[in-house]
């Protein structure tokens, strides 16, 4: 073998240890993608968790506030303490509060969506039972998301 059959075979190598190294680093590449992928995912699920978690936890603070003044005997002061406790309690739900939302609420949305029917039922509760129905949906939808992958 001579010097330009040596210098041949030796550029020949330079070039396959290239493009194996430039199909190493596109490998390399692409699996960090899916990880950074995966790990960004993860933390807006985590992040979407913890948001849920403090809006939980400011709600129950309000709804011990409530429970805490123990009542009045002012009837309008009455009447928004109970249209307050009754709104946390439902947006809480059965699952932080079954006793009272039990007692309170105890209501799908089948049961809300048949008071739309009833023409004794007040107008603004029908307003107030159409947004309930929204929270419903909003919360479903939230925790949907914490729950993907």
């Amino acid at each position: 073998m001579n010097t330009e059959e040596l210098t041949l075979w030796i550029q020949a190598a330079a070039v396959v240890v290239a493009v194996l190294a430039s199909v190493a680093a596109l490998v390399v590449s692409w699996r960090d993608r899916v990880s950074s992928r995966k790990i960004a995912a993860e933390d807006r699920r985590a992040a979407l968790e913890q948001s849920k978690l403090m809006f939980d936890l400011d709600a129950l603070v309000r709804l011990q506030q409530n429970r805490n003044r123990g009542g009045s005997t002012d009837p309008i002061e009455r009447s928004q303490l109970g249209a307050e406790s009754l709104t946390l309690v439902a947006l809480l739900g059965p699952d932080l509060l079954p006793r009272q939302w039990k007692a309170q609420v105890d209501a799908d949305d089948d049961k809300i969506r048949a008071l739309f029917d009833d023409p004794q039922f007040p107008e603004y509760k029908k307003n107030a039972a159409e947004t309930q129905l929204a929270v419903n949906a909003t919360l479903r939808r939230l925790s949907e998301l914490v729950k993907r992958d």
